[in-house]
């Protein structure tokens, strides 16, 4: 039927055979659907659907201790999500599987890291990074990021580090200081 009906004819037909769909929400991402056909017959599932926040699924704590637990074991974060995508779970908006970025996530949240340089920031004498630079101004990073792909702040990232530099020097501060309020609207290093 999929290839010999186009699909406003489908829907046609199923408008015919359905007397009316109930919707249930059961949990967040979890929804309760049953259909009452017209001779009275029914059918029933469950259907995943997005959420906003991977605090919102159903199923939030036992996918954060599955990825605790593997993470422990020495497995990746793509065998993770592919294992937890096996079982049935998913990322908060990704109903197709769990995402190896949600698994990061939860493994850095719990401050697990694979690589020295997430626990230990690098330190590039003469220099500070966006993390450093931004923690003095009180600002995020990705208001720099934001910045820089704009063009209000154009800088090239460092050839053998791939950072972003600016000179650790105080006018440095100064000029970003008189961006951030506003007294300035572009700055080139």
């Amino acid at each position: 039927m999929t290839n010999i009906l186009p699909t406003r004819q489908k829907k046609a037909l199923l408008r015919c055979l359905i007397d009316k769909i109930v919707i249930h929400h059961i949990a967040p991402n979890k929804i309760q659907t049953r259909i009452v056909w017209k001779g009275g017959e029914t059918s029933s599932a469950v259907v995943t659907t997005t959420v906003g926040a991977f605090r919102n699924l159903s199923s939030a704590n036992e996918i954060e201790s599955l990825i605790l637990e593997l993470t422990q074991q020495g497995k990746t974060d793509e065998e993770i999500a592919q294992y937890l995508t096996d079982i049935g779970h998913t990322s908060p908006k990704n109903i197709h599987g769990v995402l190896s970025s949600t698994v990061s996530t939860i493994r850095l949240k719990h401050r697990i890291f694979l690589k020295r340089s997430q626990s230990h920031p690098r330190h590039i004498p003469g220099f500070l990074t966006i993390p450093q630079i931004a923690l003095q101004l009180g600002v995020t990073a990705h208001w720099f990021y934001h910045l820089i792909s704009i063009g209000k702040i154009q800088l090239t990232r460092d050839v053998q580090t791939n950072l972003y530099l600016f000179p650790d020097q105080p006018e440095t501060l100064d000029l970003l200081q008189q961006l951030k309020v506003g007294t300035i609207k572009n700055l080139r290093f």
